[in-house]
């Protein structure tokens, strides 16, 4: 990212009117790999606008990041607005608006007034472009959901150099290709589809482990939390059943203190019957004693055996979280290299379209 100084920038040069494909794919080709070395450092511009793309001739210029300062444009992610920091996924979304733009000359968000522009980058979907090829790149990168949406500025990358391939193949037509230029249309094509479902694949598979992920995190987590409340349920129980045993205890106790008050005449008189009594009643107290201490040596046991499941499904849950995040970063790294081999094909794919429209021409330049 540079900070020199730039004749106009692409808002001003919008106000004129949408720019040739060409030119467009270009800029766009440009910007998108300046937005791909900021996600390469681990920084995010968070407030792309046409305003803050400078042209310079034949490259793009973005100016210093702005400050957040929640104000809603035609660029803004649906999750910023809803109070997330933005990320590499809302650039994403702010490019593929921009894009758009460029293309048609309009803009693929617009409303009267902050409301209804929140409310069309929240539930609108862009207009068509009138190019097949081009719906599929701008909605890749304006899905609503982040986790949908395109996630890395590298396929970007690829498929603006496919709608490039495309763009150079319409508008140098040629009477004298004949088969080779059909066939090569038919190869380009076919490389598109395989492409877009390979990535798809790699989207659904990705979505679908981060889905598993979920599901298996939150059933942990509901099984911990049921297993925690039943324990504190009986830990409860048993502190009040504990509570009204003693409670007993104390009233018995002090109902035989209160016999010893009785006068001494007859105390003396039944002293053989109070020592009777006496031993009755703390025959029963020390077996509920005993009954109280085995209860609580229960509940130690029972707590012990809970701390025990817990560790084990605490150990589960981050065995699992590792297993996940493996697969996780597997996927990502095979979605990664299969980026790159196919960035691979479509530059050789352009050479090989470049020699054959070369060979073509000076062919028709001969018969000529």
């Amino acid at each position: 990212m540079t900070t020199t100084i730039t004749q106009e920038n692409l808002a001003e040069r919008l106000h004129k009117g949408k720019l040739p494909v060409g030119e467009a794919l270009h800029f766009a080709m440009t910007l998108a790999e300046a937005l791909r070395r900021i996600h390469d450092s681990g920084r995010v511009y968070g407030a792309l606008t046409p305003s803050n793309i400078g042209l310079t001739g034949t490259s793009v210029d973005l100016a210093a990041a702005p400050e957040h300062t929640g104000r809603v444009t035609p660029y803004t992610a649906p999750e910023v607005l809803h109070g997330k920091p933005a990320d590499a996924r809302s650039d994403i979304f702010a490019f593929g608006a921009v894009l758009f733009e460029m293309l048609t000359g309009r803009r693929a968000f617009d409303g009267f007034g902050e409301s209804s522009l929140t409310a069309a980058l929240t539930n609108s979907a862009p207009p068509s472009s009138g190019s097949p090829l081009v719906d599929r790149l701008v909605a890749s990168c304006v899905a609503k959901d982040p986790a949908v949406r395109c996630q890395r500025m590298q396929r970007i990358i690829m498929e603006l150099k496919l709608l490039s391939v495309a763009a150079r193949r319409s508008e140098n037509p040629s009477p004298h290709r004949g088969q080779a230029d059909a066939h090569l249309r038919a190869e380009v094509h076919q490389l598109e589809e395989r492409v877009a479902a390979r990535m798809a694949s790699h989207e659904r598979a990705t979505a679908q482990m981060q889905e598993a992920h979920a599901r298996a995190l939150a059933q942990m987590r509901q099984e911990h939390e049921r297993s925690l409340g039943e324990t504190q349920k009986a830990a409860s129980d048993a502190v009040n059943t504990l509570r009204g045993q003693l409670a007993e205890v104390s009233a018995r106790i002090a109902d035989a203190q209160g016999g010893v008050a009785q006068p001494i005449a007859e105390v003396r008189a039944m002293g053989d019957q109070i020592v009777a009594r006496v031993e009755h009643t703390f025959e029963p107290i020390g077996r509920r004693i005993a009954a109280v201490e085995g209860t609580l040596q229960d509940l130690s046991n029972r707590s012990a055996a809970l701390q025990e499941n817990l560790a084990a499904d605490l150990s589960g849950i981050e065995e699992s979280l590792a297993k996940h995040g493996a697969a996780i970063d597997s996927a990502r790294a095979a979605m990664a290299q299969t980026d790159d081999l196919v960035e691979r094909v479509v530059e050789a794919l352009e050479l090989l379209q470049s020699s054959v429209l070369d060979q073509h021409e000076e062919h028709a330049a001969l018969i000529d």
